[in-house]
């Protein structure tokens, strides 16, 4: 399993002020991103610590976190119970969004946009419905070429002048 997890305290100004950002990033990466790995799975937590000291009650009891926790907020990656990485930048959404996004340890992908008009049908349908579509297109083409065709024989020709026929002042003389 992964873990993305911002360590944070109450008391800390950082951490409220970075608040809206942490959860606009939470968001978007739960509705937009998933992990490349099979079976992997992105895991956002939010650990609010009491004392940041190696006998905080609220760090003892968590299995997978590191106890060496000197500052907050710290937004770091654990990956199968080892701290990978720790972000050291700027606590803005668009800094945090492209850090989890771009490093390869992460290994996230965008989703697809899966939903369309034929979402919520199942397979036979959908081949009946790309097949009915297809033919109504080849019908409306091969109509739409033979007006086509029929127009352009109906057209009358473009009649020439003669130098009779134009006016005086183009006709030489």
């Amino acid at each position: 399993m992964v873990f993305l997890i911002k360590v944070y305290a109450d008391w800390c100004g950082h951490c409220r002020n970075m608040t809206q950002d942490w959860h606009r990033l939470i968001k978007e990466l739960k509705q937009k991103y998933s992990c490349k790995k099979s079976g992997c799975v992105l895991t956002i937590a939010n650990i609010q610590a009491v004392n940041l000291e190696p006998s905080d009650p609220v760090l003892q009891n968590l299995k997978y976190i590191p106890k060496d926790i000197h500052g907050v907020p710290m937004i770091t990656y654990i990956n199968k119970g080892v701290r990978s990485l720790e972000y050291s930048d700027e606590r803005s959404y668009p800094k945090m969004l492209k850090w989890v996004v771009s490093h390869p340890e992460f290994t996230l992908v965008k989703r697809t946009n899966t939903k369309s008009v034929l979402g919520g049908i199942t397979k036979k349908a959908k081949t009946k419905f790309k097949e009915f579509h297809r033919d109504t297109l080849r019908r409306f083409h091969k109509e739409m070429r033979r007006q086509h065709k029929r127009s352009v024989r109906s057209r009358m020709a473009t009649p020439v002048a003669t130098a009779a026929q134009a006016p005086a002042y183009l006709r030489q003389s």
